[in-house]
């Protein structure tokens, strides 16, 4: 009898080692499905995709044939705060939606009005927003600081890097950043580099950015 325990005893902890090896493998396949997919544009209509129960915390971006038209003069941008999607217009047919980042509730929220671009720059870097950097080897010390938080000994302020900078709205602008899934900035609208590629391309300074 004692042997016949200890047998299905052994035969128990292979199971449930071999249970938790499969649960682990799927566990692990899912998340490397989850990160291949990612950004991966379906073939479906705009009306399906915005549909999507997921569609408030997707970060999957929407293209329509409406891209392969190359008008700044007739091209706009509408920022929706409470999904954290923004949707280009291109001749008022929507050519793309894309997840965004807004300021953060407290304080730093992205003002709500109608705007235009001022100022398009391909490299920009904030003069309020970054890191602390080592004087000596230019090394990262301690991020997400302000201009006006005091250094430590031997270090220096350097502003963040804001690629495809479109300013719109006084300090705040679009432009390649973070972007949560929920607001997450400083006021600034992050967009994915993916899409702020295209927003900088097929917008111009004086295009309309509408923030609801």
């Amino acid at each position: 009898m004692r042997y016949l325990s200890l047998t299905f005893a052994l035969l128990l902890a292979a199971c449930s080692q071999d249970a938790a090896e499969i649960r682990a493998h799927y566990m692990s396949e899912g998340d490397r499905l989850e990160e291949a997919t990612r950004h991966v544009r379906k073939a479906c209509t705009y009306e399906a995709f915005v549909a999507n129960p997921q569609y408030r915390r997707t970060r999957d971006m929407w293209r329509g044939k409406a891209l392969e038209q190359c008008a700044p003069g007739n091209s706009r941008v509408e920022i929706l705060l409470e999904e954290q999607r923004g949707r280009l217009y291109i001749n008022d047919t929507i050519a793309m939606d894309f997840p965004v980042c807004s300021g953060r509730v407290g304080g730093q929220e992205t003002p709500a009005g109608t705007f235009r671009i001022s100022q398009k720059k391909e490299m920009h870097r904030s003069n309020r927003y970054g890191a602390f950097l080592s004087k000596e080897d230019n090394s990262t010390i301690k991020r997400g600081v302000s201009v006006d938080d005091t250094p430590p000994e031997g270090a220096f302020f350097e502003g963040a890097d804001m690629p495809y900078w479109m300013r719109f709205n006084g300090a705040i602008g679009m432009h390649v950043g973070k972007v949560r899934r929920d607001t997450d900035s400083h006021g600034c609208v992050r967009v994915p580099e993916e899409a702020a590629k295209i927003l900088f391309e097929k917008l111009g300074v004086g295009s309309k950015v509408i923030v609801k």
